[in-house]
């Protein structure tokens, strides 16, 4: 059998990879809940979060060397193993009744492991399969994906959990594991190109030497350096270390915002008005994705990264300004629309700039910071609410004859309070992105050389895609 390549390679990636990333949300979500209810510990369960997030920020260096020398699409599939072998040790420790939870996070830690792995090489292959004008529309897909798993994941679970207990889920996950490996089985995936070899100075003497140096093999790498290339590209290509730090802030913002939505919305709102706002962030997040792959996007992806970005700070102020069920919905829906395409423009302009034997490194660096940066908010943000926001607006609180006449006072003003300062600073870092002339410019330089085994730049039809290795 032929195996696909171009865009029909990435379509058959791009469906396995989804369903898988479904059968992982409800994997979690069922893991999660089964340790809450057992042991009624919120230590023990936000060490679920930690042991899932932690291990990526120390290898994703090792993880980036990997990704720039083997196939990503064998990188893929070791991934899936691995996460397979993790959740299967889960499943046995949950098999009895008297479980040590903490056979459960060594588990974590293998499944967190392959993950960074596998998406290490995801993340790096799509300039691998086609050419830049199919891009955007990737990576709208990409986001797509996230997002509908992101709405059935959680929803699916809570009621199969009922049916199928976490025996069931974890088993349904390992199944969608093994749809992922299929997709990937029935493509063929080009080999990362390997850089020409830096040609050698000529010493004294002359030609001899440069003829000496030039048939001697370069020199292997060393390790440290490869540990370190990712942040040293970063740090001296134009534009590149300014969009990372603005991304890693805005991530800041949005996970201390994510651990506050919850008890904010309570205060005010139903469980059932929570599970409609709830809802529309995730109808936001998928007409934003679809948005985006339906659009090609314009070739200057700067400009809209940045309105979007500016939008998401806007739409995450609007949760706080009033205690309103329909006002923190729009807020949602918005907030959740604007991530997808700034997200996608995100993403092109980093497969633009870097060149495709270097990706696996860079992207790690990246997907290393913002685990990072996920893990620090997390931290921050429980006493940040409970000791500094919250009592700020009680009806007592020190802001109460100020901002109290404008945000209210009461449970939860605090919150909401909380809330606009995050949309401020998010729409403050987006502002100074536009101001930045190095991110302005950051789409300025030549992209990258095509890679051999992609489709050629002139045409749109899967059927002149050229094979790769």
């Amino acid at each position: 059998m032929e195996r696909l390549t171009g865009w029909r390679a990435f379509l058959a990636m791009w469906a396995g990879q989804s369903i898988s990333l479904i059968g992982t949300g409800m994997y979690a979500f069922a893991v999660g809940v089964w340790v809450y209810e057992r042991t009624h510990s919120a230590t023990l369960f936000g060490l679920i979060l930690f042991f899932e997030m932690l291990p990526g920020v120390f290898i994703a260096p090792y993880v980036g060397i990997l990704a720039d020398r083997v196939n990503k699409r064998l990188l893929m599939l070791y991934g899936n193993v691995g996460m397979i072998a993790g959740a299967l040790v889960v499943l046995l420790a949950t098999m009895h009744n008297h479980v040590n939870f903490w056979a459960l996070y060594p588990a974590l830690v293998i499944g967190s492991v392959f993950g960074m792995l596998h998406g290490a090489a995801y993340d790096s292959s799509i300039v691998l399969l086609m050419p830049e004008k199919r891009w955007n529309r990737a990576n709208g897909l990409v986001q797509l994906g996230e997002a509908i798993a992101n709405v059935s994941a959680p929803l699916a679970a809570g009621s199969l959990l009922l049916v199928l207990h976490i025996w069931g889920l974890i088993l349904l996950d390992i199944a969608t594991f093994g749809v992922a490996a299929v997709a990937l089985l029935v493509l063929r995936m080009p080999d990362v190109p390997t850089p020409a070899a830096e040609p050698a100075a000529a010493g004294a003497d002359g030609a001899a030497a440069a003829a000496g140096a030039a048939a001697e093999p370069a020199p292997k790498p060393k390790l440290r350096d490869q540990l370190t290339y990712g942040w040293r590209f970063i740090r001296k290509g134009h534009g590149l270390l300014a969009m990372l730090s603005i991304f890693t802030l805005l991530s800041f913002f949005v996970n201390i915002a994510v651990v506050g939505a919850t008890p904010l919305v309570l205060s005010f709102a139903s469980p059932a008005q929570f599970g409609v706002i709830a809802a529309a962030g995730g109808a936001g997040m998928v007409a934003g994705g679809l948005l985006v792959t339906i659009w090609k996007g314009p070739a200057r992806r700067v400009p809209l990264m940045l309105t979007a970005l500016c939008g998401s700070g806007v739409f995450i102020a609007l949760y706080g300004v009033r205690p309103w069920p329909v006002l923190v919905a729009v807020g949602q829906f918005g907030f959740f629309f604007c991530l997808p395409i700034a997200n996608s423009m995100g993403a092109g302009i980093w497969q633009r700039r870097v060149p495709a034997e270097s990706q696996g490194r860079v992207f790690s660096v990246r997907r290393m910071l913002a685990q990072f940066v996920v893990v620090v908010a997390i931290l921050i943000a429980g006493p940040l609410i409970d000791h500094v926001f919250k009592p700020l607006l009680t009806r007592h609180g020190s802001l109460a004859g100020s901002l109290g006449q404008v945000l209210g006072t009461g449970p939860g003003r605090g919150i909401g309070l909380l809330f606009v300062v995050l949309g401020l600073a998010m729409l403050i870092t987006a502002l100074a992105g536009l101001a930045s002339p190095a991110l302005r410019a950051v789409q300025q330089t030549e992209p990258p050389q095509p890679v051999p085994g992609t489709e050629p730049q002139e045409t749109e039809s899967p059927a002149t895609a050229a094979s790769g290795t």
